[in-house]
């Protein structure tokens, strides 16, 4: 597929960077901090650390994949809206990001053993589970983002997933649903919002390429109803639940209102291309929820 030459090659280093995409990386923040938040114990930063590594490794190598299954599929052609894609673009070659993928995972792999060791069987099973959804995510005859299941993989792996194995490697594998529910449902309805925006930008694209995902399926408008639900509903969490499910630290997060009326307006006064800037400011709430509200319930 040919590359788009309206947009000038950005130079070895600039290409992937483009590949790897750096600030998707605030989505892995967002869920070790809210897994943070929810231990009760001193946090190990040490411990915090190689978890978001692991977790922030395994984002990229999904980005990759996600990049490779795409392009294999026809679904980032030359009326792509979002931010450019590096196959489609012609400025790395298929094998190079097939390769870039396996060194990616191997890299993920020496952060999940000591996770492991760690956490335990349990972070083991979340990591397997968390490999399978990178690679199938985009690829494969029945891939999760082409069946509407784009948004629900997310919630799952951003939210459950590794909000739990975040607990488990601070506690050395011990855990309490009663402490992980809400944080963990609050950051993957945050971390699968950036989706929404995504798909709700792409679905002329999406339509011609056959990927029939939830906004494809239930159109602009329920779209973006359905973002607007997601985005608040932690916020009420926090105002309405127990202090039992929902520490009073993380009413500090109540403080980050006003980013998201400014994402939320973002969202229903843009179309196409213009939503792009939404994606960042949708990734930033996240990010700063979670990090307030972990502020706010350890110190």
């Amino acid at each position: 597929m040919a590359g788009d030459t309206r947009r000038p090659h950005p130079g070895a280093i600039g290409r992937w960077i483009a590949a790897l995409r750096p600030p998707t990386l605030l989505a892995s923040a967002t869920s070790i901090l809210s897994g943070a938040s929810a231990t009760s114990q001193h946090l190990h930063w040490g411990w915090l650390g190689i978890t978001f590594l692991g977790l922030g490794t395994l984002q990229i190598a999904a980005n990759l994949i996600n990049d490779y299954g795409d392009y294999k599929k026809g679904a980032d052609g030359a009326g792509r809206l979002g931010p450019p894609r590096v196959i489609s673009m012609g400025w790395i070659s298929p094998q190079e990001i097939r390769r870039a993928i396996d060194y990616a995972l191997c890299i993920e792999l020496l952060f999940a053993i000591p996770l492991c060791f760690r956490g335990g069987l349990k972070v083991f099973m979340l990591g397997i589970v968390g490999v399978c959804g990178a690679v199938w995510y985009t690829s494969g005859s029945y891939s999760l983002a082409y069946y509407g299941l784009g948004e629900v993989a997310v919630f799952l792996l951003f939210g459950p997933g590794s909000v739990m194995g975040t607990v488990l490697v601070q506690t050395g594998g011990t855990l309490s649903v009663q402490q992980v529910l809400v944080p963990s449902i609050m950051a993957g309805l945050l971390v699968s919002a950036i989706l929404v925006v995504n798909n709700l930008r792409d679905i002329p694209t999406d339509l011609k390429a056959g990927k029939l995902t939830i906004a494809t399926r239930i159109g602009e408008d329920y779209t973006r109803g359905m973002y607007t639900v997601m985005v608040a509903a932690p916020y009420l969490m926090v105002i309405l639940l127990p202090d039992i499910y929902v520490p009073k630290g993380w009413r500090f997060s109540l403080l980050t209102s006003p980013v998201a009326l400014i994402a939320i307006h973002m969202l229903y006064s843009r179309d196409g291309r213009a939503l792009n800037p939404c994606l960042g400011a949708t990734a930033f709430l996240g990010f700063l929820f979670s990090l307030i509200g972990m502020l706010g319930n350890k110190l």
